[in-house]
């Protein structure tokens, strides 16, 4: 019987009654890429880095603004009545 193995998918005769194999044929080597399309697959690789860069360093020009934001908002939800919480220093 004739099997093509799911993890290398290489061929192999096995016998039934035993399920012994009896020939090993791996599969046949990937054909190498050529130089073009490694440089494409370089220049696709270039041009996402270059993207997660920019929105990184975009994230970074807007993280000030963000933080303000969040400090009014939480300024905002502060109730001025209220007596400050206790420091650790305080208990001593």
């Amino acid at each position: 019987m004739t099997l093509s193995c799911p993890g290398c998918h290489a061929q192999l005769v096995v016998d039934i009654e035993t399920g012994t194999v009896l020939w090993h044929q791996p599969p046949p080597e990937p054909a190498q890429p050529s130089l073009g399309d490694l440089m494409k697959n370089l220049e696709a690789k270039r041009q996402e880095v270059a993207q997660r860069f920019e929105r990184e360093r975009r994230a970074l020009s807007d993280r000030g603004r963000v933080l303000e934001e969040k400090v009014k908002e939480s300024l905002k939800r502060v109730d001025p009545n209220s007596p400050p919480p206790l420091r650790p220093i305080d208990l001593d």
